[in-house]
């Protein structure tokens, strides 16, 4: 065992941060202060009413940027400002040139942003997962949608006072646009629905479903399980796939919204749009963009049309959704035009030329300004269509144009006659000429903190490539990384059947039939450590996905190895946004007897038998994960299938249905795999499970089920602002302990963005009430004299951020260890880590030289940071010792590194694998002949 060299007996904690450079590349392989929530660009760039500047979201910076366009396109020195807004930005609107409104998704908040100081002068709260802002009326309001409360609020922009909220008729209420007088504004659905619905295997009577011609049995694989059924409904009922009604059966009907109209003179839903007719829905089930034309108020709405109501993985083969342009008159009247017309989808493969025409996933629109054509992105494909709104079937599309990665939005410039397009793959923006249609080089946005395995992954999770035409990929259905909501039945009549997987202890699973019946889409996020994979547990992990892509998404062959790890890159570090229904403090709601407790529900969840055999809920359902990870077999649930025991941290996203009578939905499905299940109440009624206050428990249980954690605590991009005005206002103080409480307890970091001297400034608590400045020489300050600072023009504001990314939140962006105000001052970019003080100064720079730099935050729980720069390219030797000079873990044993600034990442765990206990550590860096050691301390 190797040992460290005679050690100082007294050990020095490291005070402050040091100054020290990282390496010149604007993201990481690997980023611990980096959290991949993916949130969905709703309308991430816009134009100030004089056309003067071009703003666009950072989302993964978490800033606005403004690009001056006087001297011509955007560009990296037209960029004047990068300001802080909430956690996850995905929309923005101008209200004025002094003013614009920022949608921060995970935040759930608006950032009010004065573009003269450049700025956030205040921060207003809307409600969970926010999508978009539009200003209308007269006098103007702001509209604003809040898309988990299926609401549009209407909020004075003098006063910021909420004026109404306004209910929509249907899920997920997302991209807004408005009139060119003002008078309308269109709200479209992105869960909008198709009118599918499940008939519950209870309802099927046996044999009623007729042997399918095209896809028969095999009968070797046994008796199929009995299922539901995937039903639709239509003008004049319900029906199946093979044409027989069952309006008998279901009693409820399907809202008809896909896009809602609000008359701004009465705030109130005036019309909605959505096309229930004998052949189907129009508009579509997931609506991604909005826009109106300004010569006819014509209504464009890109959309994909979901076809799950067909059965059967080959059937649906390389086709399951459909990508459209809508297009809504004045007078109402609706059509439909297919993106894709050059498709033949019953050959799967398709051809180079399908694909390499082909437009998917359509996430943004803008009307040219004499409303004859309308420009819309292609996520799936790296394209700009050119649409003629106006054209028939087969002339829809007059024009598909190469542009940068991941286009997720478009902004017509017609006084300069030219095209922005957002790209979100690399976080950039592209100018494309209106006349030539020959984009330029992209422009970054700014700063891009996402890891390089992240960025690289991103493209095989939505990419067309996968698929079999060049249109859809897992994104299709798997919208966002979350779920789309819907149910499949992608079962495979002549598939084969598939043992029970090994190593599960239930010794009575029967393994799985091809014939599964319907499942509801599962989120892609918070996946590690849930064990297998579906709602059966019938794949091990991602891996065992890539044969979808052949029998599925109809691609001629599998991904490689390297594409399939690539993909996992992208997928398993997806999170869930914190739960709103938790309080700021990470604790539940109560309520009296006789209402619905979520602390009562809790422990009951935590200590209450529920079962027979002795078992408490948590004891299949994990509280931190939701799942033991564990298969069941169907016998002992009552089912006809083995399942696996399931996640709960989404059950709150999951409300909307109910198959009483006369009930209108706004979705089809519920909860359980099937979606059979209107409400967890009811699902708590299975005789299997005995509550010893009957119906109470059974509230309470599903008040705390709908509060269940998602691993990322309510603190997390909550925000408040103090302008000056209400520096002693009790409330906001009061938040800010809990924020500080809640940063005590690992729940969050916390960081203050705002204005000293007219320079921005930031700075991270450190605890204990201390809150480092982003100016190395200046000593830390308390909460009190933080908020002091704050005035009118010069507003503080106060987040909480993911735990970990504090120190790049506050007061080093760009990860160069050069603290953001030391860079300012030194006249270098804090959001370029190419750009230094050191670098700046080419000789008598104040920057380290060779030699470790930094081990920090210190004391850590989790993840410690060490620094250190090379002079030149050789091999280093970094090693974590513990206080007798036992080595713990090598981080580095001879790998060569470039010349430069450098950084590893110590986890907290032995070279074993197991978590090194708390402690006093030491960390040794032997390069060029040289040691230097630091010490550390971890904490739990």
């Amino acid at each position: 065992m190797r040992r460290l060299a005679p050690l100082l007996v007294g050990v020095v904690l490291l005070a402050g941060i040091a100054a020290a450079p990282h390496r010149l590349v604007s993201r990481t392989q690997t980023s611990p202060d980096f959290v991949h929530f993916e949130s969905a660009h709703v309308h991430p760039a816009c134009l100030t009413p004089s056309g003067d500047r071009l703003l666009i979201v950072n989302t993964p910076d978490n800033r606005l940027s403004v690009f001056n366009l006087a001297g011509g396109a955007p560009s990296a020195s037209s960029r004047m400002a990068e300001i802080p807004v909430g956690l996850e930005p995905v929309a923005v609107a101008a209200l004025s040139d002094s003013e614009a409104w920022v949608v921060n998704q995970l935040s759930d908040d608006v950032s009010i942003v004065n573009l003269n100081t450049m700025h956030v002068r205040a921060t207003l709260r809307v409600g969970d997962d926010p999508g978009d802002v539009v200003f209308a009326g007269s006098p103007v309001r702001a509209y604003v949608s809040v898309s988990q409360y299926d609401q549009v609020k209407v909020i004075d922009p003098a006063s910021l006072a909420t004026l109404i909220s306004i209910d929509i008729g249907g899920r997920m209420p997302r991209a807004l646009a408005r009139t060119a007088d003002g008078s309308k504004v269109y709200v479209a659905l992105m869960q909008a629905n198709n009118h599918t619905s499940i008939l519950s295997a209870a309802r099927v009577p046996d044999d009623s479903i007729p042997q399918d011609i095209y896809f028969p049995k095999d009968t070797l694989n046994g008796d199929a399980p009995k299922t539901g059924l995937i039903v639709q409904q239509l003008s004049d009922g319900w029906y199946d796939i093979y044409g027989n009604l069952w309006s008998s059966k279901l009693k409820y009907n399907m809202a008809d919204v896909a896009v809602a109209e609000i008359n701004t003179t009465t705030n109130t839903v005036s019309r909605n749009f959505g096309g229930l007719g004998a052949g189907g829905t129009k508009l579509g089930t997931e609506n991604f963009a909005i826009a109106v034309s300004p010569v006819d108020g014509r209504i464009a709405v890109t959309n994909t049309r979901a076809r799950n109501q067909f059965r059967f993985e080959p059937r649906l083969i390389g086709y399951l959704v459909e990508t459209q342009f809508s297009s809504i008159a004045q007078d109402g009247s609706i059509f439909d035009r297919k993106l894709d017309p050059h498709v033949n989808y019953d050959v799967a493969p398709g051809t180079q030329a399908e694909a390499d025409s082909a437009i998917g996933i359509p996430t943004g629109v803008a009307w040219s300004g004499n409303g004859l054509r309308a420009y819309v992105t292609s996520l799936a494909t790296n394209k700009l269509a050119v649409v003629n709104p106006y054209g028939g079937p087969l002339s829809t599309v007059r024009a598909r144009i190469s542009v940068l990665e991941g286009p997720t939005g478009v902004v017509v410039d017609q006084p300069h006659g030219v095209l922005y397009v957002v790209g979100r793959n690399h976080n950039q923006v592209q100018t494309i000429p209106i006349a030539t249609l020959a984009p330029n080089p992209p422009v970054n946005i700014g700063f891009d903190p996402t890891p390089d395995a992240v960025v690289h992954g991103r493209k095989f999770f939505y990419g067309g490539f996968t698929s079999a035409h060049g249109d859809q990929s897992c994104a299709s259905c798997h919208t966002f990384g979350d779920s789309d909501q819907l149910g499949w039945d992608l079962g495979n009549p002549a598939g084969a059947a598939m043992p029970a997987p090994p190593g599960q202890p239930d010794p009575l699973l029967q393994g799985f039939h091809p014939m599964k019946g319907p499942m509801l889409t599962q989120s892609l996020r918070g996946l590690p450590n849930t064990g297998l994979l579906h709602w059966r547990g019938d794949r091990a992990n991602l891996n065992a996905f890539n044969g979808a892509f052949l029998s599925l998404m109809g691609r001629s062959t599998a991904l490689a190895d390297s594409e399939m790890a690539a993909f996992g890159d992208f997928v398993l570090p997806l999170v869930y946004p914190p739960n709103p229904y938790r309080f700021l403090d990470n604790t539940l709601p109560d309520a009296p007897l006789g209402q619905p407790s979520a602390l009562r529900g809790e422990n009951i969840f935590l200590n209450t038998v529920v079962q027979a055999d002795g078992k408490r809920c948590m004891d299949c359902h994990s509280p931190t994960r939701g799942t033991n990870t564990l298969l069941v077999n169907h016998g002992a649930l009552q089912e006809v299938q083995d399942f696996k025991v399931p996640q709960l941290r989404n059950l709150y996203r999951k409300y909307g249905f109910t198959d009483q009578p006369a009930a209108t939905n706004k979705r089809g499905f519920g909860y359980m795999h099937d979606g059979t299940v209107d409400n967890l109440a009811d699902f708590m009624q299975n005789p299997r499970f005995t509550f010893p206050n009957g119906d109470g428990d059974r509230h309470d249980l599903d008040a705390f089920l709908r509060c269940f954690d998602t691993g990322m605590a309510p603190a997390v991009g909550y925000q408040i602002t103090f302008d000056g005005t209400n520096n002693a206002d009790v409330v906001a103080l009061a938040r800010v302990d809990t924020l500080r409480g809640q940063a005590a307890a690992a729940n969050c970091d916390l960081i203050a963005k705002g204005r000293v001297g007219g320079q921005p400034r930031g700075w991270a608590y450190l605890g204990a009430d201390q809150w480092k400045s982003d100016k190395s020489a200046q000593s830390p300050i308390t909460t009190a004299a933080l908020v002091a600072l704050a005035d009118l023009g010069s507003e503080v504001t106060v987040t909480g951020v993911p735990q970990g990314s504090g120190q790049r939140f506050g007061i080093d962006r760009d990860r160069d260890t050069f603290l953001d105000g030391d860079e300012l001052d030194a006249g270098s970019d804090p959001g370029d880590p190419a750009s230094t003080p050191q670098i700046l100064a080419v000789s008598g720079g104040t920057g380290p030289a060779i030699g470790l730099h930094a081990v920090r935050p210190n004391p850590f729980r989790t993840m410690a940071e060490v620094e250190f720069t090379l002079s030149v390219a050789g091999p280093v030797d970094l090693r974590v010792y513990d206080v007798l000079g036992r080595e713990v873990r090598a981080l580095a044993h001879g790998e060569r590194f470039a010349a430069g600034p450098q950084r590893l990442h110590w986890d907290g765990r032995r070279g074993d694998g197991g978590q090194a206990g708390a402690g006093v550590y030491f960390v040794r860096l032997e390069l060029a002949g040289r040691q230097w050691t630091r010490a550390i301390v971890r904490i739990r």
